[in-house]
């Protein structure tokens, strides 16, 4: 319950950005509920197991409210690190359980991170300090590597392993930044 504490304080950091007088401010944004609940329950599935998906019935009207309120629909079984973001929630965001994230993923709304075909935990993994651009979607299972940047409304089906890359289009492709080029 500790680490997803001090994860939880990690992703505030990243909703505050360089602004960090706003605190009051983001405690009453979707994204705080949002990521503030996704991190509760996350805690309690790990602290009861298998056996929290019984426990956690009387809390779907809650579950049901706060959803409709943030529009982030994160997995208790997505195992995310510190610093998610969430910068524009009215947008919606979904998250599979299957997922593993780095830390410092964010994303800017209207994103949906899901399974395509048959996935095992593990299968899916997102790495650290990645972005996703709005209504970028990412369909796995599949593996991106750290500091990727996927466009706007492009669609990852693929793995990316290479570190930096920017990802574009329907399907998302790697693409050559003009600095690239210059070299």
């Amino acid at each position: 319950m500790g680490t997803q504490l001090r994860y939880f304080f990690q992703d505030v950091r990243s909703l505050l950005g360089r602004h960090k007088r706003r605190i009051i401010i983001v405690w009453f944004t979707p994204a705080f509920a949002g990521i503030w609940w996704y991190r509760l329950e996350r805690s309690l599935y790990l602290l009861f197991g298998k056996a929290y998906s019984v426990i956690r019935i009387p809390l779907l009207p809650i579950n049901a409210l706060i959803l409709a309120y943030s529009r982030l629909d994160i997995n208790y079984k997505a195992d995310i690190g510190p610093g998610l973001a969430v910068k524009h929630p009215s947008l919606g965001v979904v998250i599979s359980g299957y997922v593993i994230a780095g830390q410092n993923l964010s994303l800017v709304g209207g994103n949906a991170i899901g399974v395509a075909k048959r996935c095992k935990q593990g299968e899916f993994i997102i790495g650290d300090n990645c972005t996703l651009s709005a209504n970028a979607v990412i369909l796995g299972p599949l593996t991106l590597a750290d500091n990727v940047l996927v466009g706007a409304s492009s669609c990852v089906v693929k793995s990316c392993l290479t570190d930096g890359a920017v990802l574009a289009g329907v399907p998302a492709k790697p693409i050559v930044r003009e600095t690239e080029l210059a070299d």
